[in-house]
């Protein structure tokens, strides 16, 4: 693939990347140190210039010298979603001219809309950190072309001309295909600019991923193997993966993210785990609620944030790969996928993907719980209908929840959020 027109990479964060590069193989008691470091820093800074922070410390009594390790951090409260909407003038520096900040926002899954600003070392250390997870973890270079089935109209436009496809190709190193709606026409014409470019790395939605691969299997399309595919934004469910990998003959790495903090943890060849981007983010767990604190966005400090998603656990043995940087175990889905019963019964949005494990006939399935009317609708698509699906789900759903107003269709067509992400679990109120 050319690349004498491709954007060069920045020099600040090439300088990022070569340190993160490096900083990857650190062992524990180094990445320890490093990030209680980082976490003084940023909580001395929130203290003096972050009129939110000041005033939370000083009710909880908590001054920055008091930091002393990162048991001492966790008495500072948990940061919400709620709070940053309610307090967001507060959790920026008195007098600053945010003119000169990059804004950000996520609509998240309740579509409660999000606005955050980030600065320069913010985004420096973003941009190298993904570089790292998407091209480097997996084998490639940041000049290597990559295909980008994603869904934001906001990152790849709404519609992809030949003319705009180029520049992105031959510009920025990416070969954006939008996957917000897609029919068989559209399909085939991606697939054909996908096969023309072979770009050695693919990377997109779990969902569109697993829908692209079940629409090559399904027309006997023959397309070109990558070196890589990176799975993100959404849930990588097992029968997605190895769908997945099967089409395309190579291994998907699964990365996790969100728009307020950018990369916090990527598979590495072991597949054990997702190795948390400790340079940029400190991450815990209250219970099973995953917290971010992220090191370097000064301007707008997100401490102890809880992103809304879930983990099983944080695991610190070292991994075969040779890192030995703490590493996120099952991502379980968001919070809000929890369907909660007028029965005080609460379903997790995983036991689904439990409930329709092994069943061959389930290509694809949705959830959706309308909490007023106290009814559950599940939406399947079946290649045959010689399992009876209804049945086993009106049992179980009477065994384990005593719940019985469940209601099942059989379609093709599933509900996506404004971006285009496929919710598999959700509750409408």
């Amino acid at each position: 693939m050319i690349t004498i027109l491709r954007r060069p990479t920045p020099k600040n964060v090439k300088k990022s990347l070569t340190f993160l590069l490096s900083s990857q193989f650190w062992e524990l008691v180094e990445i320890n140190n490093y990030q209680l470091k980082k976490i003084q820093s940023l909580i001395k800074h929130a203290y003096e210039y972050i009129p939110y922070y000041r005033r939370i410390f000083q009710q909880k009594k908590i001054t920055p010298d008091r930091i002393t390790n990162l048991d001492a951090f966790k008495k500072i409260p948990i940061l919400t979603k709620k709070d940053i909407q309610q307090f967001q003038n507060d959790m920026l520096p008195n007098n600053f001219d945010r003119r000169s900040l990059s804004v950000n926002s996520t609509g998240g899954s309740t579509g409660m809309p999000l606005n955050f600003y980030q600065d320069e070392s913010y985004l420096q250390w973003s941009d190298a950190a993904r570089l790292r997870a998407w091209k480097f973890t997996v084998g490639a270079t940041e000049k290597d072309l990559e295909a980008v089935f994603w869904g934001a109209y906001r990152d790849i436009g709404s519609t992809i001309t030949l003319k705009k496809m180029l520049y992105y190709v031959l510009r920025e190193g990416i070969l954006p295909l939008n996957t917000f709606d897609l029919d068989e026409k559209i399909l085939n014409t991606y697939l054909s600019y996908y096969n023309f470019f072979s770009p050695p790395i693919v990377r997109g939605y779990a969902s569109s991923l697993y829908y692209i691969a079940r629409y090559i299997e399904n027309k006997s399309i023959k397309v070109k193997k990558p070196q890589a595919i990176i799975s993100s934004t959404e849930i990588l469910h097992t029968r997605m993966r190895q769908t997945i990998e099967r089409v395309f003959e190579c291994k998907v790495f699964d990365s996790y993210g969100c728009r307020e903090v950018s990369q916090i943890a990527t598979e590495c060849s072991e597949h054990n785990g997702l190795h948390i981007v400790f340079e940029n983010q400190y991450v815990e767990l209250d219970g099973q609620d995953i917290l971010i604190t992220n090191l370097n966005n000064f301007i707008m400090p997100f401490i102890r944030y809880k992103v809304g998603d879930l983990a099983v656990a944080i695991n610190t043995s070292p991994c075969p790969c040779g890192r030995f940087s703490p590493r996120i175990e099952s991502l379980i889905g968001r919070d809000n996928d929890n369907i909660e019963l007028p029965n005080g019964k609460v379903i997790n949005g995983e036991f689904f993907e439990f409930l329709f494990f092994g069943m061959s006939s389930v290509i694809q399935y949705q959830i959706i719980y309308y909490k007023g009317a106290d009814r559950l609708e599940i939406k399947l698509q079946q290649n045959d209908s010689s399992e009876n699906v209804w049945e086993m789900i009106k049992k179980t759903m009477a065994e384990k929840f005593n719940y019985y107003n469940v209601y099942v269709s059989y379609t093709d067509k599933f509900d996506k959020t404004p971006t285009g992400k496929l919710r598999f679990v959700y509750m409408v109120d």
